[in-house]
């Protein structure tokens, strides 16, 4: 596994939880232009690393695993998530399993709610073997969707339970802490060892005061119904969330160092295999 190397003058940081999709039709047309611009946002938030998750459905905006691996996949501060297509799983898994056999993937991604399936169907039980059998995580959308076509009951939190239990060698990834089920998520994460959360995609945009406030409440119960600094993960979701403001709210939860540390990178950087050197550049360095 290739190690990067990291200077850092403040904490370092991994967004386990990122896209380069073109949700608004103010950010830029071209891939390699919002590539630019999410790099320009952790150079300007102090972010060493995040990983980029794939579409299930690809379209000229929203691009696929491949398009992500020919145009930032050389990137090393960038890691890519393949995008699991429930509607397509017998023709993509033997791709999926030759992505994964050059290391090229970090993890897989399954879309439940934006397609309606469930997660425990026989079908899926495939997908579990393969990352089981390369190592690799398996992250999960649950709760509310930007898609208001998409049908939320499939996205439930609980439904990770099941195939938790019944794969308990696969890493699973419950993304956006279920949200608003966040307790429910909790339950979860906390009753099963190979479960783990990120606390991505709770807003669009940057944060209105009442519901950032709301936001603060539900997350620091999580923290302490799980009560365990390894089980959580930063995650932003930009371009849907704005990385900055998303930072700042981290920064207002109720956490031990041990907890913050653990969130902003040593747990993503367990789950996902990541390898880092990380050396501290001092402002008096040279003197």
């Amino acid at each position: 596994m290739a190690r990067t190397d990291l200077f850092r003058r403040g904490p370092v940081i991994i967004d386990c939880h990122t896209h380069l999709n073109r949700y608004l039709p103010e950010l830029p047309v071209s891939l390699e232009e919002r590539h630019a611009l999410l790099r320009a946002e952790m150079e300007a938030h102090g972010v060493a690393y995040a990983l980029v998750l794939a579409a299930h459905d690809v379209t000229p905006d929203w691009p696929g695993t491949e398009e992500l691996l020919e145009t930032v996949g050389r990137d090393p501060r960038l890691g890519i998530v393949a995008g699991v297509r429930h509607a397509h799983l017998a023709r993509d898994l033997p791709h999926l399993r030759e992505l994964l056999r050059g290391a090229r993937v970090k993890a897989l991604k399954l879309y439940p709610g934006y397609e309606p399936f469930r997660l425990s169907a026989p079908e899926m039980r495939p997908v579990y073997e393969l990352a089981a059998e390369y190592g690799v995580p398996v992250m999960i959308h649950t709760g509310d969707t930007f898609d208001p076509h998409a049908k939320v009951r499939f996205a439930h939190p609980l439904e990770v339970d099941d195939i938790a239990v019944d794969h308990r060698e696969v890493s699973f990834v419950i993304c956006h802490l279920g949200n608003p089920w966040m307790l429910d998520a909790a339950e979860v994460i906390y009753k099963n060892a190979n479960v783990f959360g990120d606390l991505s995609g709770f807003t669009v945009g940057d944060w209105q005061p009442r519901f950032e406030r709301l936001m603060v409440q539900k997350v620091d119960e999580v923290v302490a119904y799980v009560n365990e600094p390894s089980k959580l993960m930063f995650g932003s979701d930009w371009p849907i969330s704005e990385l900055g403001g998303y930072l700042r709210f981290l920064g207002k939860l109720d956490l031990t160092d041990e907890e913050r540390d653990g969130i902003l990178w040593r747990n993503a950087a367990r789950v996902f295999r990541l390898s880092f050197e990380v050396r501290v550049e001092r402002d008096d360095e040279g003197s």
